[in-house]
């Protein structure tokens, strides 16, 4: 199952005041293109909030009992850009921008003890 999600500046502002993470990588334009990157840089446990989206899709309620999600961060997820995150019949999880795969990982339902 997959699902595509615009990430723009607006969410990553909002995200930030959710969570409370103030790290001006993911707000200041020009301290991010100074650090090397190409903007802004969308929080990563927000990324991993849209893989957790695609697998309730998936797998119904017993996500969220019995949920279980590995990610890795692989490249940074910019604002302006669309992102597909896949999840495999498998539990193989991806999430793939405009420069290939920015997470991977697995997205399981544990077993019912």
């Amino acid at each position: 199952m997959q699902r595509t999600y615009t990430i723009t500046q607006e969410k990553i502002d909002r995200y930030g005041v959710l969570n409370g993470d103030r790290d001006i990588i993911h707000y200041d334009l020009d301290y991010a293109k100074k650090r090397g990157f190409q903007g802004t840089l969308a929080h990563g446990l927000m990324v991993q909030g849209y893989a957790n989206d695609v697998a309730l899709a998936m797998y119904g309620e017993d996500w969220l009992t019995r949920g279980a999600i590995k990610v890795k961060f692989v490249a940074p997820v910019y604002p302006d850009e669309d992102y597909v995150v896949e999840i495999k019949p498998d539990g193989e999880l991806t999430a793939t921008g405009p420069r290939g795969v920015a997470m991977a990982g697995t997205a399981t339902l544990r077993p019912v003890n």
